[in-house]
């Protein structure tokens, strides 16, 4: 596994070092420390630089309140704390997850963004309704984030 130290994954996560140490302070992306005191290295694994931007992208539509509470419902219901392998769909009503690793995709609602409506499962939906939520969703390309395509573009050759 490739390792970044903070000045490079600055650069790569298109992100500040007080973004980075607040990630590390509320716990969301935690790096790896090597080497003794006074002089340790803090480094950056490849997919944590790729949640720092999935985080980054996120945060222009949500607070940083609400990311905690759908990373939290991710660790609950999902056995990881992460983004970066999520698709997830933005819209006017607010944030939903396409959950595709199970018998049929799902579709769960995640937040609004009044706040008001609780996370949780919406009616299931046949491939064809996900196909087509996902065609009303591509115009709005910056509003749907897919980190597999993201990781294909931003991959070193």
């Amino acid at each position: 596994m490739d390792w970044f130290p903070r000045r490079h994954a600055v650069v790569l996560a298109r992100s500040s070092p007080g973004r980075l140490a607040y990630l590390e302070k509320t716990g969301i992306v935690v790096p790896h420390r090597v080497g003794q005191p006074p002089r340790l290295d803090v480094l950056y694994s490849w997919d944590q630089i790729l949640e720092i931007r999935a985080i980054s992208r996120l945060r222009q539509h949500l607070s940083f309140q609400t990311m905690r509470k759908i990373l939290q419902y991710f660790d609950d219901h999902d056995g990881g704390c992460t983004l970066r392998d999520k698709h997830l769909i933005i819209n006017l009503h607010g944030v939903s997850w396409v959950r595709s690793g199970v018998a049929a995709p799902q579709i769960i609602h995640l937040v609004s963004h009044g706040g008001s409506s609780p996370m949780g499962l919406l009616p299931p939906l046949d491939a064809l309704d996900i196909e087509s939520a996902s065609a009303v969703a591509r115009p709005q390309a910056p509003k749907v984030v897919d980190i597999e395509q993201f990781r294909q573009k931003v991959r070193p050759r």
